[in-house]
């Protein structure tokens, strides 16, 4: 009479706990749906060192490697302080190589073996498509080297108009430019301002004369560093042109310091500045006209450049 021997190997080879429990291979204690302990050591509760060894798959499917618990937030959860994942090693061709690996999902991570005067040895993400894939890959990162972060920028929509009258001053003239920049948690900012504003008389007067310019606010408050005037005289001339007109351009540097787990913002903004000294007139701000003829005011301009760098 011949035995089946499997069936019997097999229970020798699973240690079967409560089926409400899971399958255990090498432990009658089960942490999961299937637990294997590859050393067998395990106590009832694990050490860490004893689950060193283990593989868990849990009954939501998620895995964990090393560990008898798996991080909510994780589909896969491998613990180790000695080994690293080994990921697959191809030799991509090209930016949008489609066949290497056919069809590959959109966020399949590779490890490119290939270098070619278009790409880098290192790791690759696939951004595209199955159909039209394009790998790029990661950035190589230095914590002591500032790095570009972002770019804002305005244009003003009209222009503004201001009356002057000799001997009154005013510094809070609104002019539409503003720019709101935003810094990442624990992270250090210089921010790079550049702004161009053209400002002029709206008449032929030829006795105004005076101080105009820009008042450069950050969060509300004026920045000395990046506010700038000019003197506009009084012309000697009786056929004044119908405008004198100028630009008030300026580049500022700002660092701005996050020790904080939120980002924070910083508002820079612009206000026009009149003090005239002799006589009275409008002082127009931004561009002559929001149609043609502007006559070669230009338009205001004001831009942020943001380089950062962590602070950890």
């Amino acid at each position: 009479m011949k035995i089946k021997l499997l069936p019997v190997m097999l229970l020798g080879l699973f240690h079967f706990a409560d089926a409400q429990v899971g399958i255990g291979v090498n432990t009658a204690n089960p942490l999961g749906a299937f637990h294997i302990d590859g050393a067998k050591d395990n106590a009832v509760s694990p050490t860490v060192a004893q689950q060193a060894n283990d593989v868990v798959v849990t009954s939501a499917g998620d895995v964990s490697i090393g560990t008898t618990t798996v991080d909510s937030s994780a589909k896969l959860q491998i613990n180790t302080t000695n080994k690293g994942l080994l990921i697959p090693r191809v030799m991509i061709t090209s930016p949008n190589d489609g066949t290497t690996i056919p069809s590959p999902a959109k966020g399949l991570i590779v490890y490119n073996m290939n270098a070619t005067t278009s790409m880098v040895e290192g790791f690759y993400t696939n951004i595209g498509t199955p159909a039209a894939p394009l790998w790029v890959t990661y950035q190589q990162y230095d914590k002591t080297i500032w790095k570009f972060e972002n770019f804002y920028d305005s244009v003003a929509s009209a222009p503004v108009d201001q009356a002057v009258t000799s001997g009154t001053t005013i510094n809070n003239i609104n002019l539409g430019l503003s720019i709101t920049v935003t810094v990442p948690a624990f992270t250090q900012a210089k921010l790079v301002t550049t702004y161009s504003v053209p400002m002029g008389t709206t008449s032929s007067n030829n006795n105004l004369s005076g101080y105009y310019g820009i008042r450069f606010l950050k969060n509300g408050t004026e920045l000395p560093i990046g506010s700038r005037k000019s003197t506009l005289f009084a012309s000697s001339s009786a056929a004044s042109p119908s405008s004198r007109m100028f630009s008030i351009s300026a580049t500022v540097g700002d660092t701005v310091v996050n020790n904080t787990s939120a980002p924070v913002s910083v508002t820079y903004a612009l206000n026009g500045y009149v003090e005239p000294t002799v006589g009275s007139d409008t002082i127009r701000f931004n561009m002559w006209s929001t149609t043609d003829p502007n006559f070669n005011w230009g338009k205001g301009y004001m831009s942020v450049q943001v380089f950062t760098k962590t602070t950890l």
